[in-house]
């Protein structure tokens, strides 16, 4: 099997995809980043731990931690400590946080129409299949 192109192919969806989003923030005068709004969302319905939001949100932990200082800054998300664990902190959505959410996701969701927008329930079921078949070869 011809794999070599397999890395170009999705890097170069990746970038698409990502500008895409950020076009879109920044025509809305939304000041948030692709990776930010990730972090984001993962808090929107919980309370999750720095390490739980790497996890998560796929990311390594300098990196979590760089975007939790650049959302805690614009006052979207709060540090608080773990009742359960006092050397942890949870990250919390703040109401100003709550609020990014929704002025965000209208244009998350219009990004991801504009890429399925020609692809039938068959092709979008294959690709995440086949996705995720890659992910898991890697994960091992």
């Amino acid at each position: 099997m011809a794999t070599g192109q397999i890395g170009v192919y999705i890097d170069r969806t990746y970038k698409v995809v990502r500008q895409d989003l950020i076009n879109r923030f920044s025509e809305a005068n939304i000041d948030l980043t692709p990776e930010q709004w990730v972090v984001l969302s993962k808090l929107e319905h919980k309370k999750l731990s720095q390490s739980d939001l790497a996890s998560q949100s796929f990311k390594d932990h300098p990196t979590v931690s760089r975007i939790i200082d650049l959302l805690s800054r614009k006052e979207l998300v709060d540090r608080e400590k773990d009742d359960n664990d006092r050397r942890r902190y949870l990250i919390k959505l703040t109401k100003k946080g709550g609020e990014m959410i929704k002025r965000a996701r209208p244009h998350v969701l219009a990004s991801r129409e504009k890429g399925w927008d020609n692809l039938n329930q068959e092709e979008y079921d294959q690709l995440i299949a086949t996705l995720d078949k890659i992910f898991t070869n890697y994960s091992r």
